[in-house]
């Protein structure tokens, strides 16, 4: 049943290097992805999936610009923004504060210029998948689903391309979009975005995913294997292009000829909103683990179920001849025996051809992908979405999501934070309070936030917390061009944001007026080699002792429960003694109430003070620089935590946990005029689930705890000064966030 967690990934993170993860033996695997044996060693070289250049019809978007110079054309955009600017916060003397510098913003400073958009049709993908019985079951090929989706979207890219200062290959970016309405051109809806990673060097494409949402293509598939399939399908023929070039029907070259040798197959990122979400998580998995797609595969599902392709491919149905029903003898005619249905060879030829079919290739042809960073935004969650390992992951949640209420994107964030041990890839879950599902999106311009619900992110009422749609946009590509950046590009001015100490950069912010770091809330899970564990709460004596023996204690508590994290796609699995009031999971409908799934403690208390402390049995954190936790507060909008490290020799330093985290209050205020320790008079309707609560993080730099030493730990304790309240706490550990670095002896791009 858990054949997910095979880690699919074809690759290990380590240091921001690639190299190849030890195959793991799946113990049941649907046909369609099944896991090879030394994968890269068997895989030719560099192939190209598809002989010949790629057939396909490639048009400029109108109102983006003119075509590249070398086709002839004139000027493309020119890029408008801040100017790119790193901004170095004066250092307090002998404090430490919560962020080192301003990230640079994502717009300004580029070298180059983004293409036009252009429209690609580049023909019809055979793909399949596990059929109706989806991952979890083991599967025979005759279990798998033949599909035909079209490889369309659009894509923009640097220019100019053929100077002396671009000789290198460039990154490539996927788009992939959700389930909208199948007329919308969802695929255009990135293209702020799209704009902004072209414009430093990187070539975007976003998938057009409306053949699968239709429902022609591929019968159901809540899952989105076919998305996974599509990703991956894309990829192949822009390999294709890559090796070969890209011609139009008349066999002149086309617009994307100009990629030829272009391309970076060494750093790929890939995006996916919403069901897009989900594709990005099956991409990863099967990457290595997929089967290939025959002709003969698609004859066969034609003569089985010539139907299924009638709608948008009906010249494949002509090319079947209909089955010979049995007929008994008489004595006028003689018997007729059965026949199945068969194949016209012509006109097979000819519809492949009109279609411009070709066929998904698998691990037998060509060797996987080098994802060097995945980010879910606002993803759905069918199953859990594990095993996606090895790959850096980014988890975007908007706080008032209308569409996906109860924040499934959560699900996959707890499911993935702890990858095997050999998994040193970094995971971030990303909190961005006051966003919807659809603004992220430019085509998708209703507002999902239902206005029954309760009125905490109504973008109408007084004091609204909502983000417009442009502010909610500065934000995410902000988010979304430094991550592919960071991680793909390996720019690494941006390390310091993604390490959780720059503040967001003023064009991220509400009508750039910042800082608004109140806004997004950002959680940060190292790989194996850069964290030490003290307390998940995940085995059974989780209450008494942490994850290398040290005691656990609890002191003013009216309350307590230990909760484990469930394998499905909602809600905890079981909590102990039992679950505390107020706790319950969203119901569905309203992003409000606490929605993290991960293994946790529930804490509730009536009097000030009520503290957890843990021995560390002399615990070096030498190798570290942060003191990390993830707390979600439950009652009342915001809380404080007092944390104090105590050292062998007795000698202990305490730090407000408030000055370094934006986590402990759930509305987005700045921390001041009290807060969190008085909740603002305008949240008080609120305060009682009308919110959405998540586990997010707090980080504390160890230099914080001043003159305590830091090679011999005693005691950590964590104190409610609060008069009363209810929270949960979990992944209790010491991270290196790389904060000792200097700025000057980091590369920058």
């Amino acid at each position: 049943m858990m054949m997910i967690f095979l880690s699919a990934c074809d690759q290990s993170y380590t240091e921001g290097r690639v190299t190849a993860a030890p195959t793991v033996e799946p113990a049941a695997v649907a046909s369609t992805f099944e896991t090879p044996n030394d994968l890269k060693e068997t895989a030719p070289a560099n192939p190209s999936p598809t002989e010949g250049p790629v057939v396909g019809t490639v048009t400029v978007v109108p109102g983006t610009g003119s075509p590249d110079p070398q086709l002839g054309g004139g000027e493309a955009i020119p890029l408008t923004g801040p100017t790119d600017t790193q901004i170095v916060m004066p250092a307090a003397e002998e404090k430490v504060v919560r962020f080192t510098e301003i990230a640079p913003d994502t717009v300004g400073g580029a070298t180059l210029k983004p293409s036009p958009a252009l429209d690609y049709d580049l023909g019809n993908l055979v793909a399949s998948t596990a059929g109706q019985y989806g991952i979890y079951e083991t599967a025979t090929p005759s279990d798998d689903e033949v599909f035909i989706t079209p490889i369309r979207g659009q894509i923009r890219y640097p220019q100019p391309l053929k100077s002396a200062a671009t000789a290198e290959r460039f990154p490539i970016i996927i788009f992939l979009h959700g389930n909208h309405w199948n007329t919308d051109p969802s695929y255009r809806g990135y293209d702020y975005i799209a704009q902004d990673l072209a414009a430093h060097g990187y070539v975007v494409a976003s998938i057009d995913a409306n053949g699968i949402n239709s429902g022609s293509a591929i019968d159901g598939d809540e899952s989105s294997q076919s998305r996974a399939q599509l990703i991956l399908g894309t990829l192949d023929r822009l390999r294709q292009v890559d090796a070969s070039g890209q011609v139009n029907s008349d066999n002149e070259p086309g617009p994307l000829d100009v990629l030829k040798d272009k391309l970076d197959f060494d750093r790929i990122g890939i995006m996916g909103h919403s069901r897009g979400g989900q594709g990005v998580s099956y991409a990863i998995k099967f990457n290595q683990t997929r089967l290939g797609v025959t002709e003969d595969d698609l004859r066969a599902s034609l003569k089985a179920n010539p139907y299924f392709f009638e709608e948008d491919y009906p010249d494949l149905l002509e090319a079947v001849k209909p089955a010979i029903e049995s007929f008994p003898g008489t004595s006028r005619s003689p018997a007729v025996a059965a026949a199945p249905a068969s194949i016209d060879d012509d006109k097979f030829a000819e519809a492949a051809k009109e279609y411009n079919l070709f066929y998904a290739a698998g691990r037998e042809t060509v060797k996987p992908y080098d994802f060097k960073g995945a980010f879910m935004l606002a993803p759905t969650d069918t199953d859990g979405n594990f095993g996606i390992n090895n790959v850096p992951l980014a988890v975007l949640l908007p706080g008032c999501d209308g569409d996906l209420a109860n924040l499934n994107g959560a699900i996959a964030y707890d499911h993935n934070r702890f990858g095997p041990i050999s998994d040193m890839a970094p995971h971030y879950q990303i909190m961005v309070k006051g966003a919807n599902h659809n603004y992220y999106n430019t085509v998708w311009v209703e507002d999902d936030f239902d206005r029954n619900a309760p009125l905490y992110c109504d973008a109408a009422r007084q004091d609204s917390i909502r983000l417009s749609e442009d502010n909610q946009r500065r934000s995410g590509n902000f988010l979304i061009s430094s991550f592919m950046r960071y991680h793909v590009g390996g720019e690494q001015k941006f390390a310091t944001y993604w390490n959780a100490a720059a503040r967001l950069p003023n064009a991220a912010c509400p009508s750039t007026d910042g800082p608004c770091d109140e806004r997004v809330v950002l959680s940060v899970q190292k790989g194996a080699d850069k964290r030490k564990l003290i307390q998940r709460f995940e085995r059974s004596d989780s209450m008494a002792r942490n994850e290398f023996g040290g005691s656990f204690s609890l002191s003013g508590f009216d309350e307590a429960a230990f909760c484990t994290m469930g394998l499905g796609s909602t809600g905890v699995s079981d909590c102990k003694p039992g679950r505390l009031e107020h706790f319950d999971y969203g119901d569905g409908i309203r992003p409000q109430g606490f929605l993290s799934i991960a293994d946790h403690f529930e804490l509730a208390w009536s009097k000030s003070h009520a503290s957890i402390a843990t021995d560390l049995k002399g615990l070096s954190a030498k190798s570290y620089d942060t003191l990390t936790f993830r707390i979600a507060v439950v009652r009342p909008t915001g809380q404080e935590v007092n944390v104090t490290l105590t050292d062998k020799s007795g000698k202990a330093a305490t730090v407000a946990a408030s000055a370094f985290t934006d986590a402990l209050y759930n509305v987005p205020r700045k921390m001041e005029k009290g807060l969190p320790m008085i909740d603002d008079p305008r949240d008080a309707p609120f305060a009682d689930r009308k919110m959405a609560s998540l586990l997010n993080m707090v980080a504390i730099p160890l230099k914080a705890f001043g003159g305590i030493d830091m090679t011999g730990l005693k005691e950590l304790k964590l104190s409610f000064p609060k008069e009363s309240g209810k929270v949960a706490v979990t992944d209790i550990e010491l991270q290196n966030f790389s904060r000792e670095a200097p700025l000057s002896t980091v590369a920058r791009k």
